[in-house]
């Protein structure tokens, strides 16, 4: 532990937000239920000098597909002691998708690269 106090990781998996008893019946209830559980989740995150926070979080094509956007991790990382990292994970050259299924690997990335959704992308070699 340092002066300014430990770092604490967290992981944020977004499928985690939905119960599979009850899900949301059409897109807009499905985006204003993930808009509000990710906001609820996140104020009962608190950082500050002496609880700075790096937020890792999975499933994020439910923010591009339900065109959520990251403004609530904006607001929530907004200040000096925390951090938030969308995790994109590529999916394979052939995934041997069904003749009917359009796959666009570079969407979700494309999403993300707008200048208006994140501040910094970046890739892992390999």
């Amino acid at each position: 532990m340092d002066v300014l106090g430990q770092t604490r990781h967290n992981v944020l998996d977004l499928l985690d937000l939905f119960d599979e008893g009850n899900l949301p019946m059409d897109d807009a209830e499905t985006r204003e239920h993930l808009a509000t559980a990710i906001r609820e989740r996140l104020q009962g995150m608190s950082t500050g000098p002496t609880s700075r926070t790096v937020l890792v979080v999975k499933s994020i094509g439910l923010l591009a597909r339900y065109n959520v956007g990251t403004r609530e991790f904006y607001e929530w990382f907004c200040g000096d002691f925390s951090m938030v990292v969308l995790v994109i994970n590529s999916l394979p050259e052939n995934g041997g998708w069904p003749e009917e299924v359009i796959c666009d690997a570079d969407r979700l990335l494309g999403y993300f690269e707008e200048p208006h959704v994140v501040k910094h992308v970046f890739g892992a070699n390999g």
